[in-house]
């Protein structure tokens, strides 16, 4: 089981070879992590966030607007990033 700590150290890693370093939100559902990067204060139009499963730890787009996606983001718990 891939939880909060362990979601982050997949999207850090993710991301770093992406080129983006700060993690932004992450909202937490019943079968995925969805974790967002870029800087917090600037907005980044047609940006994706990946979804992270929460069994098998694998990678995945999740990418708006899909209304699959927009139900498990009303569904989900935003969790804070200290």
């Amino acid at each position: 089981m891939i939880d909060f700590k362990k979601a982050i150290e997949i999207a850090q890693k993710y991301y770093q070879e992406k080129g983006q370093l700060e993690l932004t939100k992450i909202y937490e559902s019943k079968n995925i992590w969805v974790v967002y990067a870029g800087k917090k204060e600037q907005p980044r139009f047609g940006n994706a966030g990946i979804a992270i499963d929460k069994e098998t730890g694998e990678i995945s787009s999740f990418i708006l607007p899909s209304r699959t996606n927009f139900e498990i983001l009303k569904n989900a718990k935003m969790t804070e990033l200290n």
